[in-house]
C-alpha cells in the first residue's frame, strides 16, 4: 500500500476521498451545473470533483478513477496529472454547462431536463487527463483509446443523455484538443495512420456492437434522457397504469390508443423481457463474425440493419400520421419531441448500414461452401416448427383471444410477435390474448423464433473449412506445392482454374480485367506446362488479360512458348538457402552468429507455435506489435503476395517467436510449407515483425534458428522470399518497364524499404532466383500496372494516397536512395 501511495498519490487521495464521501455522505451543494453556476457558486466546479451522487456511484467511480487516472499518473507524474485533472474538470464544467444552457435557451425539452440537474464526480477531469495523455501513446494505442472513448461517450450522450454524460464528453473533447496542442511541438507521431484489415474489422465490430447495446442499456436506465433515448422505448415498454387505461379506454376514448395500451399492458414478464434482449444478442454474434472478417456475418449485419431501418421508417411514419398516439408509442408528446429524436429509429440503424456498406471490402473471408445450406436447413426447420406450433395451438385456444382467430389471422399476426415489446407500441398485434395459455403463446412465440436464429447464427462465425475448389486446390498444394509461393495458392482472395483432368491448378485474381496469377501453377511438372497454355487460352476467351506474376524461369519460358509475342520482365529477386550443410561459421556469418549468441546470453527463447495453439497472451502481443508497426509507419497495409496476421490462422503455417525470460514477445516470423509428394521439402518466410524496443539482432536470431531447425528436420531449402521492386546488381534493364520498376523501387525505398530488406537477407549468404512478370504485349502494361497496384494496395483511398506521396517525398529529401543504410526490416510481409 505504501508503494502505491508513493507512486500514484493523487489517484490514491482522490479514491480515498470518494470512498470517505460514500460512507460519511457529501453535501448536495457541492454539485455543479446550470443552477449552481447561475447562483454564483463557481467553487462547485472544483467541489464536484470530490463527491459522487450516491454511495454506489462513488464505489464505481473510485474503481474507474483508480484504473484510468492511476495509469496516467504513473506515466506522467503527479504534477502534470494534477494540472490536467483540475483543468479538465473546470473546463468540462464550463463547456458542459454552457452547452446545456444553450440547449435550454432554445426551449428544447432535453435541454430543460439537463438544466435542472446537478453534476458530481471527477470523471470529466479524469477523462480529460486520459484523452490528453493519449497524444503521447503509440499510434495504435492512441487510435484504440480515442475510438473507444468516442464510441462509449457518444452512446451515453445519445441514449442516456444525463448532464453528467454531457460533462464527461466535454472533458474528453477538451483533453483531446489540449493533448494535440501540447504534444505537437514535441515531435509526437502523426495522427491518421492507416488501419490494417484486422484492426479495421475490430473497429467496425465495436461500433456495430455499441449501436446494438446502446438502446438496451438506455432501456434499462432509470432515467434515459438522451435525444436517442426514444429508441429505448422500442426495446422495452413500461406497463400503463390502471388509471391511464381507464381514462383512455372509457367510453368516448380513442379506440386506437386504447388498443395500443391494452397490447402494452400484456407486455410484462420474462417472455417480453427476453424478446427485448435476443435481437441484441444476435447482433453481438454478427459483430463477432465481423471481427473475424466473415463475409456471411457482413451480409447478416447488413440485412439486420436494413430491417431495423425499415421498421424504424414504419414507426416514424406511424407517429407522423397519428401524432395523438406518440405519447403511448414513444413515451413523449410529439409537440415536445425534437426532430433528432423523432428520426432516431431510422438514423441509428441507417448509420450502421452506411458504415457496413462503406467497409464491405474488409470482410472477404468466405464461409465454407455449404454454410448457407447448413444454416438455412436447421434455421428453416426450427422456424417452421415454431410457426406450426403457434398456428395449431392458437387455433385450439380460439376462445382465449379477444376475437377468436382463424389460421389466416394467426399467420398475419405472427410477424408482430417477433418485434421487441417497444415496437409493439406502434406495430401492435391485432390479436389480444385474454387468458393464461394464449398469453404464454403470444409472449413466447417470438422468443422461440429468435432463439432458433441465435442458435444457428454461429454458422457465420465459425472458421471456413476448405471445400469445393478451395479443397481441391489445397489437396494439390499439399501434394505438389514445392515452389516458394505455392502455399499462397490457398490464401483468401484467390480464385482457381484447374486443368481438365484436375491434375494442376492456377491461383489467380481478376483486377480490372487482368487475370493476375499468384506464382507458378501447382501440380506435377508435366501438368504445369499444360496448365500454362490452358489458363492463358481460357483467360483470352473470356476477354481477360493473362498476367503471369512472380513466376519462376521455367514457367516464364512455358508462357512465352505458348503465347507468341509475350514479354517478360523481372519484378523481384527471391533469396533462398540450400540446406544440408548449413553452419554459421566463418567471418561471413558473423552477424547471424552474434545475434544467436546474444539471444542465448540474454535468455531469449525461440519457440515454435501455430497461431491456433499459441496462448492468447502471446497472440495478443504479436497482434499488438504488428498493428503498432503499421500504425507507426503511417502507410497502407499491403496484400496479395504479402501475408499478414490473417494468413497465420492456417494450421500448416508455423510461427517462430522470440520470447524474453519474462514472457514478452521480441519478434515473430511465420513460415509457409512447400510439399513434394505430401512431404515438406522447404519453407518460405512470410511474416516478419519485431516488437518496439526489442534487442538488436532479433530477426537474425529468428531466421537463423528457423533455418537450422528446418535443416535438422530434413528440409532441402528455406526461402527468405523475394523483395518486390528490389533487383540485385547486374540485372539487364534495357526494357522500358524494367527501368520503370527500378526507378519505382528507388523512390519507394525510404517508405517500404524493399532494397534494405534485400540487403538484410544478404547476411544469410543466399542464392538468388529471378521472379518474372510475363504479359501479352506492351499495350497491356497500363492495365497490368493498375491491377498489380490494386492487388497490393486494395484499400488505398485518396487520403492514404496523398499520405503515401508525402512520405515518399519526405523520405527522398531526408535520405536519398543512393546513400540509404542497410537496416533491419520488420516490413509488411517478408517480400
Amino acid at each position: 500500500m505504501t508503494g502505491v501511495l508513493r507512486r500514484v498519490p493523487l489517484t490514491a487521495g482522490l479514491v480515498g476521498t470518494l470512498l470517505a464521501g460514500a460512507v460519511l455522505g457529501s453535501p448536495a451543494s457541492w454539485a455543479t451545473g446550470v443552477g449552481p453556476l447561475s447562483a454564483g457558486r463557481w467553487w462547485t466546479l472544483l467541489t464536484a470533483l470530490l463527491t459522487a451522487a450516491t454511495p454506489r456511484t462513488a464505489l464505481g467511480t473510485a474503481l474507474v478513477v483508480g484504473a484510468l487516472l492511476g495509469t496516467v499518473e504513473h506515466r506522467w507524474g503527479t504534477r502534470c496529472t494534477g494540472h490536467a485533472l483540475v483543468a479538465g474538470q473546470v473546463g468540462a464544467g464550463l463547456v458542459g454547462t454552457g452547452v446545456v444552457a444553450a440547449l435550454a435557451g432554445t426551449g428544447d425539452r432535453w435541454g430543460g431536463l439537463l438544466a435542472g440537474a446537478g453534476v458530481t464526480g471527477p470523471l470529466p477531469g479524469v477523462l480529460a487527463a486520459v484523452a490528453a495523455a493519449s497524444a503521447w501513446a503509440s499510434p495504435l494505442g492512441r487510435r484504440r483509446l480515442r475510438l473507444g472513448l468516442g464510441v462509449v461517450l457518444s452512446m451515453l450522450v445519445l441514449y442516456s443523455g444525463t448532464a453528467g454524460d454531457v460533462h464527461r464528453a466535454a472533458g474528453a473533447v477538451l483533453g483531446l484538443v489540449g493533448g494535440v496542442v501540447l504534444a505537437r511541438p514535441r515531435g509526437r507521431a502523426p495522427d491518421g495512420g492507416p488501419v490494417s484489415r484486422r484492426e479495421s474489422r475490430a473497429l467496425v465490430a465495436l461500433i456495430v456492437a455499441a449501436a446494438a447495446v446502446g438502446p438496451l442499456l438506455a432501456a434499462l436506465s432509470r432515467t434515459p434522457e438522451g435525444p436517442w433515448a426514444v429508441v429505448s422505448h422500442l426495446f422495452a415498454s413500461g406497463r400503463p397504469s390502471a388509471e391511464v387505461l381507464h381514462r383512455v379506454c372509457a367510453g368516448g376514448g380513442d379506440r386506437a390508443a386504447c388498443r395500443v395500451l391494452l397490447a402494452r399492458a400484456h407486455l410484462a414478464g420474462p417472455g417480453p423481457a427476453l424478446l427485448s434482449v435476443l435481437p441484441v444478442v444476435v447482433q453481438l454474434v454478427l459483430a463477432e463474425g465481423l471481427r473475424r472478417g466473415r463475409r456471411a456475418a457482413w451480409v447478416g449485419a447488413v440485412l439486420f440493419s436494413a430491417a431495423l431501418a425499415l421498421v424504424g421508417v414504419v414507426v416514424v411514419v406511424a407517429v407522423l400520421g397519428h401524432p395523438a398516439d406518440a405519447l403511448t408509442a414513444l413515451g413523449a408528446d410529439r409537440s415536445s419531441l425534437p426532430a433528432v429524436s423523432l428520426w432516431a429509429p431510422v438514423v441509428a440503424p441507417g448509420a450502421v448500414l452506411v458504415l457496413l456498406l462503406s467497409t464491405r471490402s474488409r470482410f472477404a473471408v468466405p464461409a465454407a461452401p455449404g454454410t448457407a445450406r447448413r444454416w438455412s436447413l436447421p434455421a428453416g426447420a426450427g422456424l417452421a416448427a415454431v410457426v406450426a406450433g403457434y398456428l395449431a395451438t392458437g387455433a385450439l385456444l380460439a376462445g382465449d383471444w379477444a376475437h377468436p382467430p382463424g389460421v389466416g389471422r394467426l399467420l398475419l399476426d405472427l410477424p408482430a410477435r417477433l418485434l421487441p415489446p417497444g415496437w409493439l407500441g406502434e406495430v401492435a398485434p391485432r390479436l389480444v390474448p385474454l387468458h393464461g395459455p394464449a398469453r404464454v403463446l403470444a409472449d413466447w412465440t417470438g422468443v422461440a423464433c429468435w432463439a432458433v436464429l441465435l442458435g444457428t447464427a454461429w454458422a457465420v462465425v465459425r472458421p471456413a473449412v476448405p471445400r469445393g475448389d478451395a479443397a481441391r486446390a489445397r489437396a494439390l498444394v499439399d501434394r505438389h506445392g514445392d515452389g516458394p509461393l505455392s502455399f499462397m495458392t490457398t490464401w483468401v482472395g484467390n480464385r482457381w482454374w484447374f486443368t481438365p483432368d484436375g491434375s494442376a491448378v492456377v491461383a489467380f485474381r481478376v483486377v480490372g480485367g487482368v487475370a493476375l496469377t499468384t506464382g507458378d501453377p501447382v501440380g506435377p511438372p508435366a501438368a504445369r506446362v499444360e496448365a500454362v497454355a490452358g489458363f492463358t487460352a481460357w483467360c483470352t476467351a473470356r476477354g481477360w488479360t493473362p498476367c503471369w506474376y512472380s513466376v519462376t524461369g521455367d514457367t516464364a519460358d512455358a508462357v512465352t512458348a505458348s503465347l507468341p509475342g509475350a514479354h517478360r520482365v523481372q519484378v523481384a529477386s527471391e533469396t533462398w538457402l540450400p540446406l544440408g550443410g548449413l553452419a554459421f561459421t566463418g567471418k561471413r556469418w558473423q552477424d547471424v552468429r552474434t545475434a544467436v549468441n546474444r539471444a542465448a546470453r540474454d535468455g531469449v527463447e525461440a519457440r515454435w507455435v501455430t497461431w491456433a495453439s499459441a496462448p492468447l497472451a502471446l497472440r495478443e502481443q504479436v497482434a499488438r506489435a504488428s498493428e503498432e508497426w503499421l500504425a507507426g509507419k503511417g502507410l497502407p497495409e499491403m496484400g496479395f503476395t504479402l501475408g499478414g496476421l490473417d494468413e497465420l490462422a492456417d494450421p500448416a503455417v508455423r510461427c517462430l517467436l522470440a520470447l524474453a525470460p519474462d514472457g514478452r514477445v521480441h519478434g515473430v516470423t511465420s513460415w509457409l510449407p512447400a510439399h513434394r509428394d505430401g512431404v515438406p521439402v522447404g519453407w518460405t518466410l512470410d511474416l516478419m515483425r519485431r516488437a518496439p524496443g526489442c534487442p538488436p539482432g532479433t530477426t537474425e536470431f529468428l531466421v537463423g534458428t528457423a533455418a537450422l531447425a528446418f535443416q535438422a528436420e530434413g528440409a532441402l531449402w528455406c526461402s527468405l522470399s523475394g523483395a518486390p521492386l528490389a533487383l540485385p546488381g547486374g540485372e539487364p534493364e534495357a526494357a522500358l518497364l524494367a527501368r520503370l520498376l527500378e526507378t519505382t523501387g528507388r523512390w519507394m525505398e525510404p517508405v517500404y524499404g524493399f532494397r534494405s530488406l534485400l540487403a538484410f537477407k544478404a547476411k544469410f549468404q543466399p542464392r538468388h532466383r529471378a521472379l518474372w512478370l510475363v504479359y501479352p504485349g506492351p499495350a497491356d502494361l497500363p492495365r497490368i500496372a493498375r491491377a498489380v497496384s490494386r492487388a497490393y494496395l486494395p484499400h488505398l483511398g485518396p487520403a492514404q494516397a496523398v499520405r503515401l506521396v508525402r512520405a515518399v517525398l519526405a523520405g527522398r529529401r531526408a535520405r536519398p536512395a543512393a546513400s540509404a543504410p542497410v537496416r533491419e526490416h520488420a516490413g509488411s510481409g517478408a517480400r
